[in-house]
């Protein structure tokens, strides 16, 4: 392999940038690319541009974020504002399929104690000045309507400003964290003590939202309050309060959370809301002591699993797509109750999981991983490996489950995990395991992309935004990410004679091929280094690969070539170092093969 004919020969503008020329026919040691016809008739080759995308995004089908981080989940809105402001071409919704589906969700909780059946963690949240507080699962009183025990909350205002003391259930995997479309929320309450200065209250944070209409941006909440009035208040611009009057004995609270949302916010689109968390307490000011009990709380849903989340998702991205014409939305999922996947595909389905009625287990094995990924496949769809942190020598075994796509840089901003990553994708690369190589959004909070120190975005060439095409590009290897505040103009590519290659298999009888290294607007002082390894085909669960490092100056007319050695079997593909020695971009290799090799190539892969 060698990295002495680097040169600064430019490459050529019309197969990289608009597809072959008419009447190109090359022949490179014994690899044959077919001639086009130089005729008027034959239809103009598709232009190809770099699309920017989002591969991992979660909205309001996700759950909120953590309560330390300000609480509430991402909106589609909030994400879209993102996308925009970090110039995403395409976001691709991938909320949890199964919080989409509230697959083997409680239909209520009971508070008959710590843990509600194991998954649910009860946490005091206390806010203004409070003091005598107290939290307690009792046996009696309880709900009319429910056996078992309830939960009492004391506490004493000792200002003249209101505080509250709130328990906060943790709904773990299988509680209500979903889309609120569909959802209303009854509960059981009694106010044991009650007055003027003493309330109890029920609190539902939805999504965030950034700012808009003036409001600020934020959390919307809505608090269901029993006093001794009836009111509907806009208490703050993202607080909406429905007050009404306490009753002698238990009664009930009905929350029907959309109509509130229009109700208080009429410019929202309010079905763009999750349910992010619940809170039960009082609230009490000027020494007065509030004291209440919480039990037997419904959350009624009507949806239809598998339709209902898909066609409510569609009528979001429609009603978005006036006030974000600039950014293509594709619907897509994380698939969840197995190892984490995302599919991409143009009609998307839901999958049909089995009834394993409350509170599902996650099927973490390979088969049953495997077995989702072939369900998928046999749709049309492209499959992620998400976050695949287990062992090189797994990843090889299982040839990376069968999927076409996996994550290499990581979300966390850690290096030394995306070195791992990269380790584990060469690993597969060394064995004919053809993956397409993509970025880590993972965003569940729809908040400052740009301040993410780790941003990387995966672009690929495509013809269009439209899902096919974007399909097939990855389907392909047609893609490369990069970093989005230290490269945001980053492109790169690998081409044969013009003919783009970045991703593909070339079987040849030649003993080295000329390809062209694209890498397009370097910062100053970054390096590019040609990364190449061997594809042997063993087994082997560690890379073995040779780096040549090209400064930035090389690439003045945007090229340069390197002469790629087959060897037993080779690839090559492109890391970009910025002066720092930090990793901004990473493109998909090609693979260079002797035509006697038995290795199953997918067809999107193949270079004709």
């Amino acid at each position: 392999m060698s990295a002495g004919d680097l040169s600064r020969r430019r490459v050529l503008a019309t197969g990289l940038a608009t597809g072959l020329g008419a009447g190109i026919a090359a022949a490179v040691g014994g690899v044959e690319l077919p001639a086009v016809a130089a005729e008027t008739t034959q239809p103009a080759a598709p232009t190809f541009k770099p699309v920017s995308m989002v591969l991992h995004t979660h909205s309001c089908f996700s759950e909120g974020g953590s309560y330390a981080a300000g609480g509430g989940g991402a909106s589609m809105l909030s994400q879209l504002e993102q996308a925009t402001k970090n110039n995403i071409d395409v976001v691709w919704w991938t909320d949890h399929d199964w919080r989409m589906e509230a697959y083997g969700y409680y239909d209520g909780i009971a508070f008959d104690g710590t843990d509600e059946d194991g998954d649910l963690a009860w946490s005091v949240q206390n806010e203004g000045t409070v003091g005598g507080t107290a939290h307690a699962f009792i046996d009696d009183p309880h709900s009319p309507d429910e056996d078992g025990k309830a939960l009492r909350v004391k506490a004493t205002g000792t200002a003249a400003d209101w505080g509250v003391s709130y328990l906060w259930g943790d709904p773990g995997n299988s509680f209500f964290s979903t889309n609120i479309s569909d959802t209303t929320l009854t509960i059981d309450v009694l106010g044991e003590q009650i007055g003027p200065d003493a309330e109890l209250v029920v609190q539902v944070e939805t999504s965030y939202r950034p700012e808009i209409n003036g409001r600020p941006a934020g959390v919307y909440v809505l608090e269901y309050r029993v006093g001794t009035t009836s009111a509907r208040v806009l208490e703050k611009p993202l607080t909406g309060v429905v007050s009404v009057p306490v009753k002698d004995g238990w009664q009930t609270l009905t929350m029907r959370l959309l109509d509130d949302i229009k109700a208080f916010w009429p410019d929202l689109i309010a079905e763009d809301s999750g349910l992010a968390r619940l809170r039960y307490g009082v609230r009490a000011r000027n020494n007065a002591t509030a004291q209440a009990v919480f039990d037997h709380l419904r959350i009624i849903r009507t949806r239809d699993p598998l339709r209902w989340p898909v066609k409510t998702q569609q009528k979001l991205m429609k009603a978005y797509a006036k006030q974000y014409p600039n950014v293509k939305q594709l619907l897509a999922a994380e698939v969840s109750m197995v190892r984490h996947l995302n599919v991409f595909m143009e009609n998307f389905e839901l999958y049909p999981y089995p009834d394993q009625g409350k509170a599902p287990k996650l099927d973490g094995s390979v088969e049953g991983t495997e077995k989702v990924v072939r369900w998928y496949q046999e749709r049309g769809a492209i499959v992620q490996y998400n976050h695949p942190d287990i062992k090189p020598a797994e990843f090889v075994q299982t040839r990376a489950l069968g999927t076409d796509l996996t994550e290499v840089a990581n979300a966390d901003g850690d290096f030394d995990v995306i070195h791992d990553r990269i380790n584990q994708y060469d690993a597969a690369a060394r064995n004919a395991i053809f993956l397409t190589a993509t970025s880590q959004v993972d965003d569940h909070a729809g908040r400052n992309w740009g301040g993410k120190s780790h941003l990387y975005t995966t672009s690929v060439w495509s013809p269009s935004k439209e899902a096919r095409d974007l399909i097939a590009a990855l389907r392909s290897g047609q893609a490369w990410w990069f970093h989005q505040s230290l490269w945001p103009t980053g492109r790169l590519d690998l081409a044969i004679r013009g003919r783009r290659a970045m991703g593909r298999v070339i079987q040849t009888t030649a003993a080295a091929i000329p390809v062209e290294v694209i890498a397009q607007n370097l910062p100053a002082g970054s390096t590019v280094q040609v990364v190449v390894g061997l594809c042997d085909r063993s087994g082997a669960s560690t890379p073995s690969i040779e780096k040549y490092a090209v400064p930035a100056d090389a690439f003045t007319h945007d090229s340069t070539t390197f002469t790629l050695e087959r060897g037993i079997g080779s690839y090559l593909r492109l890391e970009v170092y910025d002066a720092d020695n930090t990793l901004i971009g990473f493109s998909n290799p090609l693979w260079l093969l002797s035509p006697h090799d038995k290795v199953a190539i997918p067809h999107a892969r193949r270079l004709t």
